[in-house]
């Protein structure tokens, strides 16, 4: 596909391994008030690996390791760029499950529609927060936390707001993207979710 631009869009990427196989899970961020400079992407990845490493990995098992955290501003082909390499192994001190087993949070905006919403598969589950195929609910109710420290404009970072980007309508591809603004996060509800796609072998 050709590049779409997303004005004043800057992908987040947290970047991981876990036994040895990539994982990526995307977030969005919109700046309001002047566009995308090399300075402030460097402030929303810093702020961006405070958050991965000090709030979300230690939900996880210390099997999964954060090894980066890219920034990328999608407003042009040739838009600013950043990244912060890491060595964060998750906080809880047990074995994860299988690499394709999930928790899939989801991330909501105000509008409906499968265009206006999103959602994010987190790797490197506990194997202790797991029962059969249920998460239990306090590591469901501290991913909700954390995500939701993210919602709001200016909340987790002045003058930056959490967003999913729609570049579909009704099966047509947009123009541009369209940054929609994130109004809660949580699970729809607690079952593990799985991405195949982290199979030993695989991609993200």
């Amino acid at each position: 596909m050709a590049f779409q631009p997303v004005p004043d869009v800057a992908q987040i990427r947290i970047i991981g391994n876990s036994d040895q196989q990539l994982t990526i899970n995307n977030l969005y961020f919109q700046i309001s008030g002047g566009g995308i400079t090399p300075t402030n992407i460097q402030d929303i990845v810093g702020e961006m690996v405070t958050w991965a490493s000090g709030s979300l990995a230690p939900q996880l098992a210390e099997t999964w390791v954060l090894t980066n955290v890219t920034g990328t501003d999608l407003s042009a082909v040739d838009g600013a760029y950043y990244e912060l390499p890491q060595n964060v192994p998750g906080g809880v001190a047990t074995e994860s499950s299988p690499n394709n087993v999930a928790a899939c949070i989801s991330l909501r905006t105000a509008q409906r529609g499968r265009s206006f919403r999103g959602r994010n598969y987190l790797p490197g589950i506990p194997n202790a927060a797991i029962d059969l195929n249920t998460l239990n609910g306090t590591f469901t109710s501290n991913i909700t936390l954390i995500y939701n420290a993210l919602v709001g404009p200016g909340t987790f970072l002045p003058g930056w707001q959490f967003v999913i980007v729609s570049r579909q309508n009704a099966g047509v591809v947009r123009p541009a993207g369209l940054a929609v603004p994130v109004v809660s996060c949580g699970f729809t509800n607690n079952y593990v979710r799985s991405m195949r796609s982290r199979e030993i072998g695989h991609g993200a």
